[in-house]
């Protein structure tokens, strides 16, 4: 019986925070064939182990004025199943990829985010749904709101392109737009996680009081579940048939809706410093205003979650746990990532306070030390050795002198 052909997928971008999860998502189920377009940076942590010797890349600038001729030499007549679409925050390069892949592709799937919301009229809900995502009519409050968030409104331009050229296809695609609130989890190429856990741990040593620009409450999402949607949208409509994901939009998240105290007071109840009392203060000029993204507060996600689409997130705590579990294994394993936030307190937090920046700096190595230490003690635990293994057989009996078993790592 011959093998089932492998699902074609195009993916732009795929290096990067919310790229590389979900290309190592897809590869674990040895269903789907990958090729990816970025501009060739593959710094992001261990993507150049982890994904790049998995998949066939390309090299390309979108914003090059050859990327169209670019992109038509590098697949030539190859048609893909889907593409999706990580790294666009311009109509130009949607409108060239699609001059090259409109008769080529069958799904578009293009990651969007929830800042959409802020350039569109107010809602009456307490939670934006995604037809909230309504322009002012009115030109001026038009432009007021695109000069108040550009990213937001470049991103409702593109998802407006998508409607449009698929509306006047004549090629049979689809699209699947989601709107992403702030993302968290491992390899956050931002460092805005890592900025903060580590401001905790070291706290006694920083000696600056957490602080926030706002009380609003939010959404956030976790990478790892991001990755897994896209993985079950892909599933479902290539390997199911289904149709039901077909010019599609959702909100996706977590269901908790918190401010960004709750969440650095979650950190800090999973890294058990409670003790401490540390201080989070309100603080509308700071210079660490990572989180959130937003200004309009979180948003609803309930259609994602019926069960027709069967969007399924992580609880907030377990998001959190997780997260921490990576970034303290990243304290050993990254030296240069964590360098990089180290110099970035430094710069924030303790400016000209070389006394506290030596026993910071001290402290986070001593730590870096210890966790590179655990972790291989851990990895030694996962190799069982069997001094002796008696083998009964036709020919009697004889023992082997050691046999290692290697556990997957």
């Amino acid at each position: 019986m011959a093998d089932k052909a492998m699902t074609k997928i195009l993916i732009f971008g795929g290096n990067g925070f919310l790229g590389g999860e979900t290309v190592v998502e897809l590869l674990a189920l040895n269903t789907f064939d990958i090729t990816v377009v970025n501009r060739g940076n593959w710094k992001n942590y261990d993507s150049n182990i982890r994904i790049r010797p998995f998949v066939k890349a390309f090299n390309i600038d979108r914003e090059s004025s050859t990327a169209v001729e670019q992109l038509h030499s590098a697949i030539g007549n190859e048609h893909f199943d889907a593409v999706i679409d990580f790294s666009a925050y311009d109509t130009d390069v949607v409108k060239d990829a699609l001059k090259v892949l409109e008769d080529k592709i069958k799904l578009y799937i293009y990651i969007s985010t929830d800042s959409v919301y802020e350039v569109c009229l107010p809602s009456n809900n307490d939670l934006a749904s995604e037809t909230d995502s309504i322009r002012p009519l009115d030109n001026d409050e038009y432009e007021r709101f695109r000069r108040k968030d550009s990213y937001g409104h470049k991103k409702l331009k593109i998802e407006e392109v998508l409607f449009r050229r698929q509306s006047k296809s004549n090629n049979n695609w689809s699209y699947v737009i989601l709107r992403l609130p702030d993302v968290l989890g491992p390899r956050d190429s931002t460092d805005r996680w890592w900025f903060y856990q580590m401001w905790i741990q070291f706290y006694s040593s920083i000696q600056k009081p957490l602080e926030t620009s706002t009380q609003l409450r939010s959404s956030y999402v976790y990478v790892n579940d991001v990755a897994r949607y896209i993985t079950y949208i892909l599933s479902k409509t290539f390997l199911d048939s289904s149709t039901i994901f077909h010019n599609q939009i959702f909100n996706i998240g977590c269901t908790e809706i918190i401010s960004i105290q709750d969440l650095l007071t979650l950190i800090i109840d999973e890294l058990n410093l409670n003790s401490l009392h540390i201080p989070i203060q309100y603080n509308p000029n700071t210079e660490v205003d990572f989180f959130p993204s937003v200004t309009r507060g979180g948003i609803n996600i309930s259609k994602a979650l019926s069960n027709e689409f069967n969007w399924k997130p992580t609880p907030i705590k377990q998001v959190v746990r997780e997260t921490i579990q990576w970034y303290n294994d990243a304290y050993g394993l990254y030296p240069n990532d964590r360098s990089d936030i180290v110099k970035r307190i430094r710069r924030t937090l303790l400016k000209n306070n070389e006394s506290a920046y030596g026993k910071f700096l001290y402290e986070v190595n001593q730590y870096a030390t210890q966790s590179t230490i655990k972790r291989k003690r851990v990895e030694e635990k996962k190799i069982v050795a069997v001094d002796s293994l008696t083998v009964n057989s036709d020919h009697g009996d004889y023992r082997q002198e050691k046999l290692f078993k290697h556990s997957d790592m």
